[in-house]
């Protein structure tokens, strides 16, 4: 099924070529159903126990999730980044209200379709569901990945493997840096004291390797450079 050209025309050509093939074989009463919207920075886009009324596929941008109920402070715990599909694991769980809530970092463009409509698609939509259960896969692989090395490093390792990946998000073009995530944040996402962070980062900034900008870590492109060097040295030790 053809992607019609109000959207298609606003999707670069990676975005183009996912949406063709996931939605190859759906039927015109889900492509009528499509809605592309775009969030700007810091927007819920869904909020955890709230029903779960649609299902988004991000096309740009990144999304953060956050756990409510675990700590007294929100958790902060993974990123997702384009191209991913949110909002349909409650469905396949039968769960009848979201486990998380998700935020965007930056401005986001997302397809949302109502959730019963994606539900009965993909259900009888082999080529769709085979898609959708690689993207799954792939990101429990990642994530499983992430916590087996994340086991094994040190508080320092954790926070350059942090900032390294914040950074990475970026173009060159944007350096210098300033990590929006507060100093509280971070512990949340280590598993550290707040503490262990502030001294972390403060030995950081007398090594040069970061900088401190009202209050904030800032990392330029030379610093940057030195981290990757840095990650990259222990992922060869580790080989």
């Amino acid at each position: 099924m053809k992607i019609p050209a109000p959207i298609s025309a606003r999707l670069n050509a990676q975005q183009l070529d996912f949406c063709n093939a996931f939605f190859s074989k759906s039927p015109e009463s889900l492509i009528s159903s499509l809605m592309l919207k775009t969030y700007k920075k810091n927007h819920i886009l869904i909020s955890s126990d709230d029903s779960c009324s649609y299902v988004y596929i991000l096309l740009k941008g990144r999304l953060q999730a956050i756990e409510e109920h675990v700590t007294n402070e929100p958790y902060r715990f993974t990123e997702l980044s384009a191209i991913e599909i949110v909002g349909d694991f409650e469905l396949f769980t039968k769960t009848s209200s979201r486990i998380v809530t998700l935020m965007t970092l930056e401005s986001s463009l997302c397809l949302a379709i109502p959730a019963s409509t994606y539900l009965d698609w993909i259900r009888h939509d082999a080529n769709a569901l085979f898609i959708r259960t690689q993207m799954l896969i792939l990101q429990l692989v990642s994530q499983t990945k992430f916590d087996r090395q994340n086991f094994f490093l040190d508080n320092r390792m954790r926070l350059l493997h942090f900032l390294y990946n914040e950074c990475s998000q970026q173009n060159s073009a944007d350096f210098p840096i300033r990590i929006s995530y507060t100093r509280p944040e971070i512990s949340n996402k280590l598993g550290c004291s707040i503490r262990t962070i502030n001294r972390l980062v403060m030995a950081l900034s007398d090594e040069k390797i970061i900088d401190i900008n009202h209050g904030k870590i800032q990392v330029n492109l030379k610093q940057y450079q030195f981290i990757e060097s840095q990650i990259h040295a222990l992922s060869s030790l580790s080989l």
